[in-house]
């Protein structure tokens, strides 16, 4: 029990600052999470790797390491990446008057994640190498975080990687996990079921001070992006609940969506951590974090109320959500992540931007 107890960091909230104060926190820190959601990665069209967006994501990771922080590098894309080679396969493995009788075909994800982590991996060296940074595969599951000896071992190795200024590339292994299931968790848990949750697990585990999550929208709204009185909240801090949220549905390529986003952000913010939800289509919104400039949106503890911006007009839904992360958030075992739970939630698709991978 003694040992679990390092793995959920708690820190004082008692000092409120202005949120000029906070961001130049998140500027100065010196490791971070970074997550990449596979809206982020794919294009549009579903068909592949989004060279550019990512090229300009790693250069960006690479200037953060080459200038002394140490990253962490939380990434899909391996099942979507891995849908478009097990396509191409299809296609060149079957006759041509298979092709025109022949149903529609959908591919194993298991196998996808298979064929796509090399290829994804691969990817990602070729663009490291160019600004002389060295990356490493970190593969994980649920179990892994459950048992002491391989949550021992992945520490061990994870801090080794980094002592050698080396960017763990994290993602949970999809071809030994479970396929993810809704709503199933204990109350006041949340288990590995997407990337979120585990940036999260990751940034209590090693101690980061600043989590960032790219999305496919600007960050948190009042309701969904496009939609009539939408508004962007810069800044929330879950123990000074203002305004509120409402939820859209998740984008088509990923398992998360910005519900699982806010759930996983309120978990970390509530271990001491800065968490800011931001759109990585933006060019330089990394750069742009870890400047101060206030990109997206900054859930934190430490931010003062006058700070905050939300639509006051709006029921308290965030309050909603964050229930589950006021409930014993001193839990000492890092699998036991805080649950999310919208009454209210709202799931149609009628917004005019798409939402959170």
């Amino acid at each position: 029990m003694a040992k679990a107890s390092r793995f959920a960091r708690s820190v004082s909230t008692s000092s409120l600052r202005p949120l000029s104060d906070v961001l130049d926190e998140v500027a100065s820190t010196q490791r971070v999470v970074l997550k990449l959601g596979t809206a982020v990665l794919t294009r549009g069209d579903e068909c592949g790797i989004a060279l550019g967006r990512l090229a300009s994501i790693a250069e960006q990771a690479a200037e953060l390491q080459n200038s002394g922080r140490s990253v962490i590098l939380v990434t899909s894309g391996s099942v979507g990446y891995g849908k478009m080679l097990l396509r191409e396969q299809k296609l060149l493995s079957t006759p041509m008057g298979a092709m025109r009788k022949g149903k529609e075909w959908t591919p194993d994800v298991r196998a996808a994640a298979a064929v796509g982590q090399p290829s994804l991996m691969a990817l990602y060296q070729s663009l490291f190498q160019q600004y002389g940074v060295r990356c490493a595969q970190v593969l994980v599951t649920q179990g892994d975080f459950d048992r002491q000896s391989t949550r021992d071992n992945l520490t061990s190795t994870m801090e080794a990687l980094l002592r050698l200024n080396i960017i763990p590339l994290v993602n949970e292994n999809d071809v030994m996990s479970d396929p993810p299931t809704t709503d199933n968790d204990l109350k006041g848990t949340m288990s590995l079921k997407d990337n979120d949750s585990l940036a999260s697990m990751l940034a209590i585990q090693f101690d980061a001070k600043a989590m960032v999550c790219l999305s496919d929208v600007e960050g948190v709204f009042t309701a969904p992006p496009g939609s009539e009185g939408a508004e962007l909240i810069t800044a929330y801090n879950p123990d000074h609940k203002e305004g509120g949220v409402e939820f859209g549905e998740k984008s088509s390529v990923g398992r998360g969506g910005m519900e699982a986003k806010l759930g996983a952000a309120l978990y970390a913010a509530r271990k001491g951590i800065h968490v800011v939800i931001a759109n990585g289509f933006r060019p330089n919104v990394v750069l742009d974090v870890f400047n101060g400039k206030g990109v997206g949106t900054l859930i934190s503890t430490a931010v003062a109320p006058d700070n905050l911006a939300a639509s006051p007009s709006l029921k308290d839904e965030i309050g909603n959500l964050d229930a589950g992360a006021a409930h014993d958030h001193s839990h000492s075992d890092i699998s036991s992540l805080t649950s999310v739970t919208t009454p209210a939630m709202m799931t149609n698709g009628s917004s005019a931007q798409p939402h959170a991978a």
